[in-house]
């Protein structure tokens, strides 16, 4: 056989230099686009959000049947960027999240993948966002049910965290003063001390402070089996403050999240 037969094109090079790559990531979103197709929205930790158009995706035997279900975790392939919709060309099925389908489970996993989705710019990748999605996915799936409640609310510090957006539980915002156990709510997203609250003033019990130190302090896969203050539910409020201040949106399932999982704050 001839070395012209064998050896490769340099088209052929070409190409398998410009292949498009597989992308680690999550479902965010589906939608039905005609008859046949899905425009689906991934979270990905290469690229950020990438919206893509899953030609086929309904028709019997289509490759991307089961396998673009919401939350799960996939290998994508995407076509490149040049401005126009792009075109998911292959999925392989990495991680099935079944446990999730529980409801208070489907529910904190929803409201989580619903702030990381808030977080991320148009374009770009935001390796750490997509790192807290898929490893908050995991923990509620692991976690006993009666500490769905304390992972979110660590989970929550930690996307304001990267938000830039967690207050200070340490010092004063307006003065810089140590807060030690007293504190006040801030018209802003902050906390302050009883010289700097305008009235009326709005304490932060001791008891909530000390469990806001705790999440944020302790490494997130220690959070299930964590022993808080009973003050969960007042604690609770906060985080939704401060969400709501930092990303000018609110998210409709986390009133629901907590109805199921808290008692009323007394």
């Amino acid at each position: 056989m001839s070395a012209a037969k064998t050896a490769p094109t340099r088209s052929g090079r070409a190409r398998s230099r410009t292949r498009d790559p597989a992308l680690t990531a999550v479902v965010l979103r589906r939608s039905d686009f005609r008859e046949s197709s899905r425009i689906v929205t991934l979270l990905t930790h290469e690229q950020g959000r990438v919206v893509a158009l899953a030609k086929g995706a309904h028709r019997p035997g289509s490759p991307f049947v089961g396998r673009l279900d919401f939350l799960n975790e996939v290998r994508a392939t995407v076509s490149a960027d040049r401005g126009g919709l792009r075109l998911l060309t292959r999925v392989e099925l990495v991680r099935e999240r079944r446990a999730l389908r529980q409801p208070a489970r489907f529910l904190a996993a929803s409201h989580l993948a619903q702030l990381c989705d808030f977080a991320m710019p148009d374009a770009g990748p935001q390796p750490a966002v997509y790192e807290l999605l898929a490893g908050g996915l995991s923990l509620l799936e692991r976690c006993p049910p009666a500490a769905i409640g304390q992972v979110v609310l660590g989970l929550e510090l930690r996307h304001l965290a990267l938000l830039g957006a967690l207050p200070d539980f340490e010092q004063c915002s307006a003065c810089g003063d140590a807060l030690g156990g007293e504190a006040y709510q801030d018209e802003g997203p902050g906390l302050v001390c009883r010289e700097h609250a305008e009235p009326p003033r709005r304490p932060v019990p001791a008891a909530v402070l000390e469990l806001l130190r705790q999440l944020r302090d302790t490494p997130g896969r220690q959070w299930p089996g964590q022993r808080l203050p009973t003050a969960l539910a007042a604690a609770a409020a906060l985080p939704a403050r401060w969400l709501a201040h930092a990303t000018e949106q609110r998210s409709r399932l986390r009133p629901l999240l907590f109805a199921r999982l808290l008692p009323p704050a007394r």
